[in-house]
């Protein structure tokens, strides 16, 4: 019986995944071929946050333009379950908290928009968001 519910867990995990939109589908035209508007960004990140297990969107702030500032964080579901742990084992490992952590989880931040007229590196990041939950899911 556990074999079958783990089964039917795993059927549901795929077709999740499965039925989330690429940033063409999302936003109704080809990456590059329009520029993709801050709130339609930021649109997108929140709809695969909403439907992807292995996704955590959050804001920081604010630009002077009152623009959010937000990340992703994108892992497996038990990486993104345990994210205070991995933020504070981090913070050991660097000396910035005292006692051991094992290093065994790295983080990789990929920072995309330092210039607001730069539209492809928005772009970039959507691509990566999806690439990296479809195809690329044994990277996390």
């Amino acid at each position: 019986m556990t074999r079958y519910i783990s089964l039917l867990l795993l059927f549901i995990s795929i077709s999740l995944t499965a039925q989330i939109k690429s940033p063409s589908e999302f936003l109704g035209y080809e990456m590059g071929s329009q520029f993709t508007r801050h709130s339609d960004v930021l649109d997108y990140y929140e709809y695969v946050s909403e439907n992807s297990n292995l996704v955590k969107f959050d804001s920081y702030g604010k630009t002077n333009e009152r623009r959010t500032l937000s990340y992703a964080v994108i892992s497996s579901e038990a990486n993104i379950n345990n994210l205070e742990i991995i933020r504070t084992n981090n913070l050991k490992n660097t000396g910035i908290l005292d006692g051991a952590a094992s290093p065994e989880i790295a983080i990789v931040w990929l920072s995309y928009n330092v210039h607001g007229n730069e539209a492809s590196s928005s772009e970039a990041g959507m691509l990566t968001l999806y690439k990296l939950i479809t195809e690329k899911k044994s990277w996390l």
